[in-house]
């Protein structure tokens, strides 16, 4: 009997006790197929959205991450037919075992390896776990089928497509519903996979129940797991709670309850907004122009806590919020009200649109525009750096508006950023000045054709608002630090990845003395 023989699968009941199957050798393999394929999608999801955020996504992280999902995939392939069939259900116990529990398991490994000053190990460990735990079982079953020879690769191939279209289904109508619904939806995927693998029905009964256990103390468990991966690698302080927690279409949003009463945003583990320091922040690109230019119309790209909005809104004029993330958009609404007044002020709107499409499409122009947005860690932030972005910006601004922009860095001579970022301001506005805030410790831009406002007035309304210690650049200044450094294109995207791999060699220097 050969090694693929071993692994066929037979249409005769078994003798002993166990679910009879109708018609195995046709049906068998079609249910296994399509349950593997909405299965794969249910579990990517879940595992890309952790591993990014236990690694501080970035665009090489994502690469990564991508890059290992593909080797399991591959791995399952070359050992479908090496796997005897007697293996499959104790293969698929253990996966469903280690799927839902992948994201306590994964933030307990990485808080322990960084409480053990050994965080820099966790891009080795992810990685190398990730292809054997995640898509490597499911992987098995498509090629192990077609190999048997019983059924063709056409039929097999359309019927796991079918699965993963199902299982982006789930992730579009119940992912709103969060991580725990969606596991109820796997759990039965796998549990029918499980069964038509013949395992005995006193275990599909067990596991069953387990599973049921499992996923009713899930919250409980993802919220100690979360809380302890950000007060162990973060360093929050003891009483740190995770308020909320959800995967969305585009990252993982978190809301932390600090125990002075503050409240923080981390997006794909990345700061966002944090107590006083966002404060700062906010002041800074909020109520410094919004003190120089009194604007009766303006507009934040970017959500977030939306303090900087409310800083505006404040003084008088209305303020629209353009979110991509219909998440943070509603986090920031429903648990930052402390800081944004959402429930009071009455002179706000908040959109939920791409804010490229959401320029594209309207006529409206504006006193002020700030774009609080995120790092250019990955390339869909980076275009909101880029030339033609900036210029859709201009083309949206009052004779007088004024543009605010984050530089993501400090601006100066050797910051091949923020000088880049500054280069694509240049090439679209006449005047740029900048300005590095000691209190935030990094740079922001103001531009316009024509800045109602002189150096020495941003200074004075810089002071005003509390902010001791700044330098600021005009024009000229800025010109001369930009030097040479090459505008943002959408063609010259090769920073995100050397502003990847800078902040991945900073993380992997964590716990060094």
């Amino acid at each position: 009997m050969t090694g693929r023989d071993t692994v066929q699968i037979s249409s005769q009941k078994p003798s002993t006790p166990a679910l009879a199957m109708v018609n195995w050798q046709r049906t068998g393999p079609f249910l296994i197929v399509f349950f593997s394929g909405a299965n794969l999608i249910l579990v990517q999801w879940v595992m890309t959205r952790e591993v990014t955020t236990l690694l501080l996504g970035t665009e090489l992280v994502i690469l990564l991450i991508s890059v290992s999902y593909f080797i399991g995939v591959s791995i399952g392939y070359l050992l479908a037919g090496r796997i005897k069939r007697t293996w499959l259900p104790i293969l698929g116990v253990l996966t469903l075992i280690l799927h839902l529990t992948l994201p306590v398991t994964f933030r307990g490994l990485v808080a322990w390896l960084g409480s053990n000053n050994a965080y820099w190990a966790a891009f080795l460990v992810l990685p190398s776990l990730t292809p054997f735990v995640v898509p490597m079982f499911y992987s098995i079953f498509l090629p192990h089928f077609v190999d048997d020879g019983e059924v063709g690769l056409g039929p097999l191939y359309l019927t796991e497509l079918l699965g993963s279209i199902c299982g982006i289904g789930v992730l579009v109508f119940l992912a709103d519903l969060g991580v725990q619904t969606v596991y109820v939806v796997y759990t039965l995927g796998l549990i029918a996979i499980l069964v038509s693998l013949g395992i005995r029905r006193w275990l599909v009964g067990l596991l069953t129940v387990v599973s049921a256990l499992w996923l009713a103390m899930f919250p409980v468990a993802n919220g100690w797991s979360n809380t302890l991966w950000y007060t162990t690698l973060l360093g929050f302080p003891e009483g740190t709670t995770v308020l909320f927690s959800g995967y969305s279409p585009y990252q993982k949003v978190d809301v932390l309850q600090l125990p002075d009463g503050g409240r923080a945003l981390y997006l794909d583990g990345l700061d966002h907004f944090n107590g006083s320091y966002g404060i700062r922040l906010n002041i800074i690109v909020g109520t410094v122009p919004a003190t120089l230019i009194e604007p009766e119309n303006s507009l934040v790209i970017g959500a977030g806590a939306m303090q900087t909005e409310e800083l505006i809104a404040s003084r008088g004029g209305h303020v629209t919020t353009v979110e991509l993330d219909p998440m943070v958009a509603d986090v920031g609404e429903r648990l930052f009200y402390q800081y944004n007044r959402m429930d009071t002020l009455t002179n706000r709107t908040v959109v939920v649109d791409d804010a490229k499409h959401f320029l594209a499409n309207t006529d409206v122009r504006y006193d002020l525009i700030v774009a609080d947005t995120p790092a250019a860690l990955s390339i869909q932030p980076a275009t909101l750096y880029s030339v033609p972005f900036y210029q859709s910006i201009h083309d949206h601004l009052t004779a007088e508006g004024v543009f605010v922009g984050n530089m993501t860095s400090a601006f100066v001579p050797g910051d091949n950023i923020s000088r880049r970022v500054a280069a694509s301001a240049l090439q679209v506005f006449d005047e740029v000045l900048v300005i590095t805030p000691a209190s935030v410790g990094w740079s922001f831009i103001l531009a316009a054709d024509n800045l109602p406002f002189t150096r020495e007035e941003l200074d004075a309304a810089l002071r005003q608002n509390g902010e001791v210690q700044f330098s600021t650049f005009d024009t000229l200044a800025v010109r001369a630090v930009v030097g040479n450094a090459a505008p943002i294109t959408l063609d010259s995207m090769d920073f995100v990845l050397q502003t990847s791999l800078e902040w991945i060699n900073e993380r992997l220097r964590w716990g060094e003395e």
